[in-house]
């Protein structure tokens, strides 16, 4: 049962691989996707990171309560995990046409993942039973 919850998450992951995987320099005319990016100001864009690897590292989170016995060990895990996707996500991106790896962008997934981390250690429900493997 604690396998089935890294679906949502590898799944999130995949959709986020996708996004990146988009050119920069398609038609916006044909593509509507492409069309909503190029339209949305890059610093909005830029913003954007915090809540998607927020996102990512609560599902983290999520998915890792039936593993990892201890909450601090969870949060950090959930924040370390997410950071090295982020990380692979720029780094991604550098060989798409169009696009490019950007430090900013890191910064702002790292940031995304601590005040995800942050948010659950100070209101969520950080003690858990273990899960039957």
């Amino acid at each position: 049962m604690a396998l089935f919850r890294l679906v949502p998450t590898l799944g999130y992951m995949g959709a986020i691989y996708w996004l990146s995987s988009l050119p920069g320099d398609g038609d916006p005319a044909q593509d509507s996707l492409a069309g909503f990016i190029a339209w949305t100001p890059p610093a909005l864009q830029n913003l954007l990171h915090m809540p998607l690897f927020g996102l990512l590292a609560w599902l983290w989170w999520r998915s890792l309560r039936g593993w990892v016995e201890r909450s601090r060990e969870l949060l950090l895990t959930a924040f370390l995990l997410t950071v090295c996707y982020g990380i692979l996500d720029e780094w991604h991106q550098y060989y798409i046409p169009g696009r490019y790896a950007s430090l900013t962008d890191m910064l702002l997934n790292a940031a995304g993942a601590l005040i995800s981390v942050w948010f659950i250690h100070r209101f969520g429900r950080t003690e858990h039973a273990p899960v039957a493997r």
